[in-house]
């Protein structure tokens, strides 16, 4: 049951980075909302799984932007399994631990996509990376800070 909650949790983060995440654009930077909720199940459930969830939901962004077909299951699946690889060194419950990892997932994720892609040269990669790259890292870590803290402080603010 809980593999199929991470797939629609994956599925729904797809489903917004796709239509509605345009409205949190800021200075044509966007967070990645797939990315986020896969750093959150390779905290929770370890590199096997996050590396195969990684590589379905990257594959399916893949196909609905086929330009670089394979890439952004390449990239999800290398950043899932890291973050699942090192979850049992880290304290992950701590929210720092959470920010600094959500914010090395993202520099790591656009590091790959940027290499493999055929849209930028190599020459262009450092100003694409410092650019997009850390501003993307910037804005994924804070609104997983976000919707961290609120999940935390859930039972507190709604008790049942």
């Amino acid at each position: 049951m809980g593999t199929i909650r991470d797939i629609l949790l994956l599925v729904l983060a797809f489903a917004l980075q796709t239509t509605w995440i345009d409205f949190l654009e800021i200075s044509s930077l966007k967070p990645d909302l797939v990315l986020l909720a896969l750093t959150f199940i390779a905290l929770r459930k370890g590199p096997l799984v996050a590396t195969c969830m990684g590589f379905g939901i990257g594959f399916m962004q893949d196909i609905y932007l086929p330009a670089d077909l394979g890439l952004n299951a390449l990239a999800k699946s290398l950043v899932g399994f890291a973050i699942g690889y090192g979850r049992s060194r880290i304290v992950a419950d701590n929210i720092q631990v959470q920010i600094a990892l959500l914010f090395g997932a993202a520099l790591c994720h656009d590091l790959i996509y940027y290499l493999g892609t055929s849209a930028i040269g190599l020459v262009d990669l450092p100003y694409f990376w410092l650019r997009y790259g850390v501003g993307r890292a910037v804005y994924t870590a804070l609104l997983g800070t976000l919707i961290s803290a609120g999940l935390t402080f859930r039972p507190h603010l709604f008790p049942a």
